[in-house]
């Protein structure tokens, strides 16, 4: 089943069509405004993976090597990349989210209790 991506160039945003057939006509439009002024893009490909080959992928150690528990930068990598590989997007607040979290870590340190 072909997916085909239109960028808006009214609103500049991207929309998906999905076909059931390549044979199947698309009439083109913003999924978000209506704008009817779309052009095609490429899209990204996607590999689909089974659950045991994303778990065998996570389980594999050189993925935490470059992990420094005490930098919020290389957990926030790790964490991506692990996100990526169960095929999750981890959202515009991650950043704020593992901030806070580091923040609140910070303010309850051992040497505090």
């Amino acid at each position: 089943m072909p997916i085909y991506e239109y960028y808006c160039d009214t609103c500049k945003r991207p929309s998906s069509f999905m076909l059931l057939r390549t044979t199947e006509e698309v009439n083109p439009y913003c999924k978000t405004c209506g704008s009817k002024e779309v052009r095609r893009i490429i899209s990204r490909v996607a590999v689909l993976k089974s659950e045991e080959k994303r778990m065998e992928s996570l389980l594999d150690p050189s993925k935490f090597s470059d992990l420094d528990e005490n930098d919020p930068g290389s957990i926030e990598r790790v964490v991506r990349r692990m996100g990526r590989e169960l095929g999750d997007e981890l959202g515009e607040g991650f950043e704020e989210s593992m901030e806070g979290a580091f923040q609140e870590e910070s303010a309850t340190s051992p040497q505090d209790l």
